[in-house]
């Protein structure tokens, strides 16, 4: 679908886009990381961790509306967007990027400790800073995260070339797919997040993210016993529609999380709900957070 095809905005995301976020670049073990923040410094915290091969502009259109209550974070994990590539993306690396964003964006500077909401891959990340430093956060929602992955990571993975380089940006652009694929529901939230997902090269435009990613991320292949090691209190949430978190997966994470967690689900979405069904997907995440808050 070209520029010209793509149907009109509403107003709501129009109005969302037009809020310019505070942000930059954290230097964490010799790389840099890309963060944005919107809402006022003071108010509660919020770290949104995007997923596997994703940037900043996943949550571009949300993070404004929930920045109403909550001083709003996310980032590009090194090796994503356009925070810097590693050799190696381990765990306490990944750990110490999330926890650093949340300092330099002041999610720490509110009467009380912040929360983090975390989709895919971010949920594997997520669940090892919430079982290692759970106690600096006041409750984090799992997003689609499957914790029993699917497919190799690290050494096991399969290694992938170069992105295939396109003479155009309209040519890169055009080849933009998520991942598992699902409905096409809002093609302007498509078209933003294609057009920051490309950059120009010497000869021609390709996908930013590292291709190597999943060979170089030694993330584990079953994350669900975290659960019980988290030491804050926890949510979940998944798209009804998922092939992702199935029912299976479902039934796994209700069987590790402790008695009473909050399991909620959206209807008429996919793994990737904050893109097809966003208003619910806020609300949905606005009700587990005063969840949380009021404990």
């Amino acid at each position: 679908m070209t520029a010209a095809q793509v149907p009109a905005s509403p107003d709501w995301f129009a109005r969302a886009l037009a809020h310019e976020p505070e942000g930059g670049f954290v230097t964490v073990e010799n790389a840099r990381v890309e963060w944005a923040a919107w809402g006022e410094r003071g108010k509660p915290g919020l770290l949104l961790l995007i997923g596997n091969g994703a940037h900043i502009g996943w949550y571009r259109h949300i993070a404004p509306i929930l920045a109403d209550d909550y001083r709003v974070a996310t980032f590009a994990w090194t090796g994503m967007g356009r925070s810097d590539r590693r050799e190696r993306y381990v765990p306490d690396t990944l750990v110490a990027e999330a926890l650093a964003v949340a300092e330099v964006a002041g999610l720490y500077e509110a009467a009380m400790l912040p929360f983090m909401a975390a989709h895919s891959f971010g949920g594997f990340v997520g669940m090892h800073v919430l079982s290692r430093h759970g106690e600096r956060f006041s409750g984090g929602v799992l997003v689609d995260s499957r914790l029993r992955v699917r497919q190799s990571w690290g050494g096991d993975a399969e290694q992938v070339g170069p992105f295939h380089v396109h003479p155009t940006r309209e040519q890169a652009i055009a080849r933009f797919r998520l991942k598992p694929d699902q409905p096409e529901m809002h093609p302007f939230i498509l078209t933003m997040l294609a057009e920051e997902s490309v950059v120009q090269v010497t000869d021609g435009w390709h996908f930013r993210q590292d291709p190597d990613m999943r060979r170089k991320t030694p993330i584990g292949d079953n994350l669900l016993p975290l659960i019980a090691k988290a030491k804050c209190p926890l949510a979940f949430m998944r798209g009804e529609c998922s092939v992702s978190v199935n029912d299976e997966i479902w039934a796994e994470q209700k069987a590790y999380a402790p008695h009473g967690t909050p399991f909620l689900e959206v209807p008429d979405a996919h793994h990737h709900l904050m893109l097809d069904q966003p208003i619910a997907f806020i609300t949905g995440l606005r009700a587990l957070l005063l969840g949380f808050r009021g404990r």
